[in-house]
């Protein structure tokens, strides 16, 4: 499926939305001083070794430790990596201790960025792993001469360099000189990260992957891609030079659009942004996906709502689980959720009719950049799903837990409220308090007061909500003569 790419920079904010069939899909935003530091390298330091837990919180200079585990801690040398690997964590590092990290998982919750000492270097058709003998090609290329051709490419780059190549499916049909080209390039990058970790002070930071730019052109510029328009020429200019310089055979995808009209509010990106962080999906048919996430996993609901379908009951079904299969796989794209996830499809009787839709949701599956795999059904009908988790969802890079509700999205009813209210009068009566009490409060939980009433002994002598600001129960006089130790409850 073709895509089109919108770039848009404005205050410092760089945005990248990618389109198909006129349709969001996922969405990148690049901010000042965002912490969305995926592929990063740092120099950190090892602040607290954990025998219990095998891991250790490294310093990379963020408000939060990065969470180093053993098992991702590299040595470098092979022989000495075997000896290494059974090891604990507190054999490995010890406080103190500098080391050169990367980020491969963004913090969740509360908890801090993943990071590990297996560093690679991406470029657009190789990444570079520079303490690693490996070499390996991309499963997406499917030919078994060309896989063979780059993988004796990839050998002859790194022999006698101690290092390893991963072959991206961008190098599919590339010559060996273009392939040489870029091996150099990279070998060049890793050589300045070594020496800016040689002069620094940890923590710091020795390598920066968060330039939408490049990611754009290094990452997304290729076949599938129809144009890639950038809103502005300064935008333009510097995609160009980008792509001229790692992907000159698309150069001329790169489009500048002057038009009066922003490009991200032609092609409604915002309008959709809105509706994709809310949590009722609706579906063309008339259904519905209601969309929960969780810290341990997101649940998905499929409901029929108003979709009646026109044949027998079985075909509706099947028709609104395959409409909602796909819009599905596009949230979990455009929300950039990640883990586990459960879907509640419709019940259907027919096996027949599962099969198809679990093959439908793994043909689906191979459309997203990121790992998605169908795990399967489990004994209660629910389709479980996994997606690589890396960068933080798109709801915790947009939106903030709520200070009303601390993120539940739900308070108190008025009802509760209001029996809260008369339960603290009763305490207060209980300990012997006898001083008149003022409730301020709104007009809803006002009417439940007076329908409750008060502990017998009390008395509520001002009561604001229902009236106007400014306007009580009794008059401004009585309330003037509310003794000074009078106490207030909200």
């Amino acid at each position: 499926m073709k895509q089109t790419i919108l770039m848009e920079a404005l205050r410092g904010e760089t945005r990248m939305a990618v389109i198909e069939d006129d349709r969001l899909c996922e969405l990148y935003v690049d901010r000042p001083g965002a912490d969305d530091a995926i592929g990063s390298i740092y120099l950190g330091r090892v602040e607290n070794v954990l025998p219990g837990m095998n891991a250790a919180f490294v310093d990379i200079g963020m408000e939060k430790n990065g969470f180093l585990y053993a098992g991702d801690i590299h040595a470098g040398d092979p022989a000495l990596q075997r000896r290494l690997d059974g090891l604990r964590i507190e054999g490995l590092v010890r406080p103190g201790q500098e080391l050169l990290v990367q980020v491969v998982k963004a913090q969740s919750g509360q908890k801090g960025h993943r990071v590990s000492s297996h560093l690679t270097l991406p470029g657009r058709t190789l990444v570079l792993l520079p303490e690693v003998r490996y070499v390996g090609v991309s499963r997406k290329i499917a030919d078994a001469d060309e896989r063979q051709r780059l993988r004796a490419a990839a050998d002859a780059l790194v022999r006698d360099t101690g290092m390893g190549l991963i072959v991206r499916t961008a190098a599919a049909g590339l010559p060996e000189g273009a392939l040489k080209r870029e091996f150099d390039a990279l070998c060049a990058q890793w050589r300045d990260i070594r020496t800016r970790a040689a002069v620094a002070t940890a923590p710091k930071k020795v390598f920066s992957n968060t330039n939408l730019i490049l990611k754009c052109v290094r990452d997304r510029l290729n076949g599938d891609v129809d144009a890639v328009w950038a809103d502005g020429g300064g935008l333009y200019d510097d995609l160009r030079a980008c792509a001229e310089a790692l992907a000159p055979e698309w150069a001329d995808s790169i489009r500048r659009y002057d038009g009066e009209m922003p490009l991200f509010d032609l092609y409604r990106v915002d309008a959709q942004l809105d509706k994709a962080l809310r949590k009722y999906v609706w579906l063309k048919s008339g259904g519905s996906l209601v969309i929960e996430e969780t810290e341990a996993m997101t649940v998905i609901d499929v409901n029929t709502g108003k979709f009646t379908g026109k044949r027998d009951l079985e075909e509706t079904l099947f028709r609104l689980n395959c409409e909602a299969a796909e819009e599905i796989v596009r949230q979990l794209r455009l929300r950039d959720v990640g883990g586990i996830v459960i879907v509640d499809f419709i019940d259907m009787k027919d096996p027949a009719d599962n099969e198809r839709l679990l093959e439908l949701l793994r043909a689906l599956a191979k459309t997203d950049q990121s790992r998605l795999s169908v795990v399967g059904m489990t004994g209660l009908g629910l389709i479980e799903l996994t997606r690589k988790k890396a960068r933080r969802p798109l709801s915790k890079q947009l939106l903030h837990t709520c200070p009303a509700c601390g993120g539940d999205g739900m308070t108190p009813s008025h009802e509760t409220t209001a029996r809260r209210v008369v339960r603290e009068v009763w305490r207060r009566r209980r300990r012997g308090e006898m001083n008149p009490v003022l409730i301020t409060a709104e007009a809803p939980v006002v009417k439940r007061l007076k329908a409750i009433g008060m502990p017998e002994g009390g008395a509520v002598y001002a009561v604001k909500g229902e009236q106007k600001p400014g306007e009580y129960d009794i008059s401004p006089a009585d309330e003037a003569r509310l003794p000074e130790q009078c106490k207030r409850l909200k």
